[in-house]
């Protein structure tokens, strides 16, 4: 019971931050996210036995997938009130902007992250639950990109959506930003000619949707430029700090060419990972993805892939300085290619 409540940290996180919103000022919200990682020294980090049980957990356990569909439906459910708050006008202009970051923030961190998770089971209820948090999210083609184009093409020299090693931040967004759109609509990934056409289909149904709740807002909201500003806003912010996780968990690590012609094929070594307990269980385990790149080695003795050197929140504000990232991750990304 204990590891299932653990799982509803996000949930119980922007509960407390709507409640903030409420009845007091929500900027006091990112005091409490910031001392709570006090919880990832207290609790510690995953050791190689630990992720094995975790992910069993996580993956077979029945508790672990009512606890996944109580979020998705907890998480939706505050985003609408976060709509109502805006509507009716309780916000200042300037508190609106800042409210606008805040929920931007709180979608990248909890609702993208789940999303990711649910969108790669195999039941239609937990899939409807993904395209609405992407929705909320305003990535109607993350599901298609990410199935068919992160998880085949991660780590290859072609792959803009894998930084390269040198590349700030800034230029790395540019480049993925526009490869992930002219993939999903334009040109597309290299498969079949059916399953090209399928995937386009399904992006354009998806960003209809998208549209389709723009004109609702706009039809139906007492204050609708202030509501679609708010809902467009936030799904910027939340796209990039999708973005910025991106870069961090595959920064530098390229898949090389072997001898015979063929692709290095996808190994732990492919993705940087974080092992520490709070922060997985606020990320749906998102931080230990190498296993996640590669399903098949939950069996083997060794999951422990690249490590990053400190926390998550550190390392987005060190990809944000990229001298100072680049001082910290060119020695240890170059350290890790040599190794393999």
């Amino acid at each position: 019971m204990a590891k299932c409540v653990k799982y509803l940290i996000p949930s119980m996180l922007s509960l407390t931050f709507l409640y903030l919103t409420w009845y007091w000022d929500y900027y006091y919200f990112f005091l409490i996210l910031l001392l709570a990682n006090v919880l990832n020294g207290a609790w510690g980090e995953f050791t190689n036995e630990e992720i094995r049980a975790e992910l069993h957990f996580f993956y077979k356990s029945t508790r672990a997938r009512f606890v996944k569909i109580l979020n998705a439906i907890i998480l939706l459910g505050v985003f609408g009130v976060y709509l109502y708050v805006v509507d009716s006008g309780r916000l200042s202009s300037w508190h609106l902007v800042g409210f606008t970051v805040s929920v931007g923030v709180l979608t990248g961190c909890f609702v993208v992250t789940l999303a990711h998770d649910l969108l790669h089971s195999h039941t239609h209820l937990e899939q409807s639950l993904a395209s609405l948090l992407l929705l909320v999210a305003g990535i109607p083609h993350f599901t298609n990109d990410h199935l068919f184009g992160h998880h085949r093409m991660i780590g290859l020299r072609e792959d803009e959506t894998t930084a390269k090693l040198g590349d700030s931040f800034y230029t790395y967004f540019r480049k993925a930003a526009w490869f992930r759109l002219k993939c999903s609509y334009f040109s597309s990934y290299p498969l079949p000619r059916k399953m090209r056409f399928q995937i386009k289909l399904a992006n354009v149904v998806m960003a209809l949707s998208l549209l389709t709740i723009y004109a609702g807002i706009w039809l139906f909201a007492q204050r609708p430029l202030a509501v679609l500003g708010f809902f467009v806003g936030q799904g910027f912010v939340s796209y990039v700090l999708y973005e910025l996780i991106n870069y961090i968990q595959h920064y530098g690590l390229q898949r090389k060419i072997e001898p015979n012609g063929k692709r290095e094929p996808i190994r732990l070594e492919h993705a940087w990972n974080c092992y520490y307990k709070y922060t997985n269980y606020i990320l749906f385990l998102l931080p230990i993805h190498s296993v996640h790149h590669l399903p098949t080695a939950r069996k083997a003795r060794n999951l422990m892939g690249p490590r990053l050197p400190y926390l998550y929140f550190v390392m987005v504000a060190l990809a944000l300085a990229p001298k100072l990232w680049f001082e910290k991750m060119n020695p240890l990304a170059a350290r890790h290619q040599d190794k393999k």
